[in-house]
């Protein structure tokens, strides 16, 4: 019914015994008892009669509001035409209702239910904007709409609205000339304006009425609503804000709850975020904020916690000399100018690294903190050779001392020296990473005299 399909139906249901599952299972301790998230929580189809309460009370206060202003009723019923309509409806002789095929209809995007109820939403827009709605005070018109679906799902919209007794014929010609369909029609002699919207609002609401939570009880109709995502009731900003109004819970009704805080009885505290802090009245405090709960993630007990979050205090570490044991994990270019300095202070050349060192100092001198010129890397290596040191004479020291140890023919010896590869000792020697100021040429060996049988070298003293 209500144009919706057996998998509609069993994919809507699948969604509210999630969000079930997740009001019921998440709770609240106070250190006494626990209160499951199911409790704080309603809509039409959780805790709905707390829903159809406050949906009844609202509409009450809209025309005890009207009653006090002197303002007149009128109602009006917005259908969309045959293109939007999956089916007709046509009656029988024993006055039964019986949908056939509607050869108008269009099978697309743009006259699908939720196109026609966004149609039926601008319809209503544009009557609120027409310039003979707008000639007439704020306060002193007010509004409110339902929607309800055919027997085939179709949308269509229940107008009621109350304006000052001058303007309702000019008010009426305003409705009718926005009309989409035929079918629509407007009425103004109503007795009991309250019980008439109400009549059309409980129709949706029946089955949720007699329903105890239980998601089998839910109607095509309740579903119909969740599946095409469409609000049941709307209404004008006549009152103050409901979050102002479920904070009280009750103490004040929205018609006196208004005229108090446009007369300054009632004042509202909120934080950057639109959210309530505080409320006062002349006599003190009737509403603050506090976080005095404890959120638990399960209800049940024996449910374990996989994972527990906890931030890791940043702690300074120095050893007995000072030093800091644990630097920023920040990067360098990230710290604050007085953070970058203090560091710079704290390190030691001589046991940290030294690449590090001349990181942080070229950003010291980039800063304008410290006097000095922006160096490259490479001449804080810790790989550099000496100056006025024969690259050869470690080599040539440690041949020597084999020579010594060794003793063995002159021909052995030098088939020794041979076999180091003069070739890969200097490629060695070039790919080491010298200052510009080191003077790169070496000491050279004097070899004073050389045959097959012999060979003396001069090492220098």
């Amino acid at each position: 019914m209500y144009g919706l399909t057996k998998e509609d139906r069993k994919t809507v249901l699948a969604k509210l015994q999630k969000q079930q599952d997740y009001l019921y299972e998440n709770f609240i301790d106070t250190g006494v008892a626990k209160i499951p998230y199911a409790d704080f929580f309603q809509n039409a189809w959780h805790n709905s009669n707390r829903y159809i309460a406050e949906l009844n009370h609202r509409v009450w206060s809209l025309n005890e509001y009207a009653n006090d202003k002197g303002l007149k009723c009128i109602f009006a019923v917005l259908s969309l035409p045959p293109e939007y309509h999956f089916k007709r409806q046509i009656t029988l002789k024993n006055d039964k209702i019986r949908l056939v095929r509607n050869d108008n209809y269009i099978n697309d995007d743009a006259h699908s239910v939720v196109a026609g109820s966004k149609i039926l939403g601008n319809a209503v827009r544009s009557i609120l904007n027409s310039k003979v709605f707008r000639a007439i005070p704020k306060d002193d018109r007010c509004y409110v709409t339902t929607r309800e679906p055919h027997k085939d799902g179709t949308c269509h919209l229940n107008f009621m609205c109350f304006v000052p007794a001058e303007y309702v014929d000019n008010c009426v010609k305003a409705i009718e000339h926005r009309f989409v369909d035929e079918k629509s029609y407007c009425r103004v002699a109503i007795d009991n304006p309250t019980a008439y919207i109400m009549k059309y609002i409980f129709k949706t609401l029946d089955d949720l009425r007699k329903s105890k939570g239980d998601l089998n009880d839910l109607s095509d109709l309740t579903l119909w609503y969740i599946h095409h995502k469409i609000p049941r009731v709307t209404m004008s900003r006549t009152f103050i804000s409901l979050d102002v109004y479920r904070c009280l819970k009750g103490q004040y009704n929205l018609h006196k709850m208004t005229t108090m805080y446009n007369n300054g009885r009632l004042e509202v505290l909120l934080n950057d975020d639109g959210k309530i802090l505080q409320i006062s009245n002349d006599y003190g405090d009737l509403y603050m904020h506090r976080r005095s709960f404890i959120r638990k993630d399960w209800l049940r007990e024996d449910k374990p916690c996989l994972k527990v979050h906890q931030k890791n205090l940043s702690v300074e570490i120095y050893d007995v000399l000072g030093n800091l044991l644990n630097p920023p994990v920040l990067p360098v270019s990230d710290l604050k100018s007085y953070e970058l300095l203090s560091y710079y202070y704290k390190l030691n050349p001589e046991t940290y690294n030294l690449q590090h060192f001349g990181l942080v100092k070229n950003e010291c001198v980039k800063r304008g903190l410290i006097n000095g010129q922006v160096q490259s890397l490479n001449d804080f290596s810790t790989d550099l050779v000496k100056t006025n040191i024969n690259p050869y004479s470690d080599q040539l020291s440690k041949f020597k001392y084999y020579l010594e140890a060794n003793p063995k023919k002159v021909d052995d010896h030098f088939n020794n020296l041979i076999a180091l590869s003069e070739e890969k000792r200097i490629a060695n020697n070039k790919n080491r990473k010298l200052p510009k100021t080191f003077d790169l040429t070496p000491i050279p060996e004097t070899v004073i005299e050389h045959n097959r049988q012999s060979t003396i070298y001069d090492f220098g003293a």
